[in-house]
């Protein structure tokens, strides 16, 4: 659905009851931050910084090695992950509204999120498509009658009304001061919601032979809500591709613990293998690394290593077992690698890079922004 004509409407209404400052061009495209990942991750492990317990069990070993072989095991030998999730967003500043000594930036953006499903032969095929149009303007930064009448606009169009000023995980470290600064963090976060959406709607179709690959942390409290419901595992993993730099790993205990930082845990990281799992938010939580790629054909030791998340309710020691199929499964899908179009390249799952660009080929176009979006 094109949404665009009722957002003009709302502009331009809007555009009665207070002044205008537009955006050169009528609209700015917000560039999107290529650490914003590592930094979503810092946020929501900022009260974890040190990990010294391993938590997996493997009953062959009384305690399970630092680094484990994980050999690529494809779709022919198990076919193991049945859903890739993905999601993308556009932003555009399109102004500032002044209403005597107050002021706002206003932003549009466009959400989406995809799930692709992938059929027995290999083939894969869209599941779900969802993209949102949502309007951010700060609630504080306005009166309530012009709040009130944006809410009354936005309520019988396809737009949905967000305020800049709410605090979320996401850009609750960014000043309020700054709300354009802000805006980006905003769109993250409504993007995010919408991905949790879309997982809880994939549960019921999930279980120990079909599971779901989903980008991003699975700390993201609507997504570890659900799937910390229940006694049990849900089929989903948590795949970063860029993830926090500030974590210290303790090894052993007493006067011979050895205490490595993630460079020097990595760089001792062969390709097609996995590093133990630890455990965070007391457990509900287990997390590892695993390497994809050969390290001679990439420039620092961080390239080519995947961060991967598992909720487990049970807040007991993971099976080494159920890991290790689950890295095996997860070192196949590095093929095809889209080099050349995307700089993560080297880190990117094959059906998730497939799933974001479905996404972003469903976004409209900065030059139909630009040339729709007027104020009057």
């Amino acid at each position: 659905m094109n949404a665009l004509p009722e957002l003009r409407h709302i502009l331009r209404a809007i555009a009665q009851d207070v002044e205008v400052l537009p955006a050169v061009g009528g609209a700015v495209e917000d560039l999107e931050r290529p650490d914003f990942e590592e930094r979503e991750d810092q946020l929501l492990n900022e009260d974890e910084k040190v990990f010294e317990t391993i938590f997996e069990h493997d009953p062959s070993t009384p305690r399970p090695p630092m680094y484990r072989p994980v050999p690529p095991a494809g779709r022919t030998k198990q076919l193991l992950f049945r859903y890739f999730l993905d999601g993308s967003f556009r932003s555009y500043f399109l102004g500032t509204v002044l209403e005597n000594e107050r002021e706002s930036p206003v932003h549009y953006a466009q959400i989406g999120a995809c799930v692709l499903r992938r059929e027995d032969d290999g083939s894969v095929r869209r599941e779900a498509l969802r993209v949102d149009h949502i309007l951010l303007v700060g609630r504080q930064r306005l009166s309530e009658t012009v709040w009130a009448r944006l809410e009354a606009l936005s309520s019988q169009s396809a737009v949905r009304l967000v305020d800049l000023t709410e605090r979320d995980i996401v850009s609750q470290v960014l000043s309020d001061f700054d709300l354009r600064n802000k805006a980006m963090g905003k769109v993250q976060f409504e993007m995010r919601k919408l991905e949790a959406e879309m997982i809880s709607s994939l549960l019921d179709k999930l279980d120990e032979n079909s599971w779901l690959i989903a980008d991003g942390s699975l700390m993201f409290d609507p997504v570890l809500q659900s799937l910390s419901a229940g006694e049990r595992i849900r089929p989903v993993i948590g795949v970063s591709k860029n993830f926090r730099k500030d974590p210290q790993f303790v090894f052993g205990r007493g006067p011979r613990a050895e205490c490595r930082s993630i460079y020097q845990l990595l760089a001792g990281l062969e390709a097609e293998h996995r590093t133990a799992a630890f455990r965070a938010r007391d457990g509900k939580v287990v997390f590892w690394y695993v390497r994809l790629r050969e390290q001679r054909h990439l420039d620092y030791p961080l390239m080519g290593v995947v961060k991967v998340e598992l909720v487990n309710p049970t807040a007991e020691p993971v099976p080494s077992e159920l890991i290790d199929r689950l890295s095996c499964a997860l070192v196949a899908e590095r093929q095809v690698t889209p080099h050349g179009l995307d700089r993560r390249w080297h880190a990117h799952l094959y059906h998730i890079f497939l799933a974001e660009r479905a996404v972003k080929e469903s976004l409209l176009s900065r030059e139909v922004i630009q040339q729709y979006l007027k104020w009057r």
